[in-house]
């Protein structure tokens, strides 16, 4: 079964996670989508049946090995959300409007945008704001978005307390 990119971006799959931080991560889970329908429609349907005559004895290694690829980068993906070493991240029950580090006691205003104080981090036209989401050690997660409407863009995502930032101040 082929899609073009398109057509998943904008199917009926895409559209139950558009939300979700990474635009590749979204047409991932359309393409999974797309495959299990595929699937469900003939289990015995696979790559194998529309390779050249003589070469699908090579599918299987060619779909394990892209099957590693995809767990490498998405291992890499979700490790911009977790604490380091920890592989865990949590979603907050409900969003809180502060929250103070029990490490150092600096109290953050979580309705605040927030600058990083390192100008090599910094990106212009964006601000980090939190979500809800919190790191394993319960650190609110801040996530890019643009600005003047402040809508999500794409990123890196950091625990609040890990980087240096500056409260922006609200418009």
């Amino acid at each position: 079964m082929t899609t073009a990119p398109a057509e998943i971006r904008y199917c009926e799959h895409a559209a139950r996670v558009i939300r979700i931080e990474a635009p590749a991560v979204t047409e991932l889970v359309a393409a999974a989508a797309h495959l299990e329908k595929a699937l469900a429609a003939d289990p015995h349907d696979s790559a194998a049946y529309y390779a050249p005559q003589g070469m699908q004895h090579l599918v299987p290694a060619w779909i394990r090995d892209n099957a590693d690829r995809l767990r490498q980068q998405l291992d890499a993906l979700v490790t911009r959300y977790t604490d380091p070493g920890t592989g865990l991240i949590s979603q907050a029950p409900a969003a809180l409007d502060n929250w103070t580090d029990p490490a150092t006691g600096r109290t953050w205003d979580l309705t605040a945008d927030y600058f990083p104080t390192d100008d090599a981090l910094r990106r212009p036209g964006v601000v980090w704001r939190y979500r809800g989401m919190h790191a394993a050690g319960g650190a609110p997660i801040l996530h890019p978005h643009h600005l003047p409407e402040r809508t999500p863009c794409p990123g890196s995502c950091w625990p609040i307390n890990t980087v240096p930032t500056i409260p922006v101040r609200q418009a």
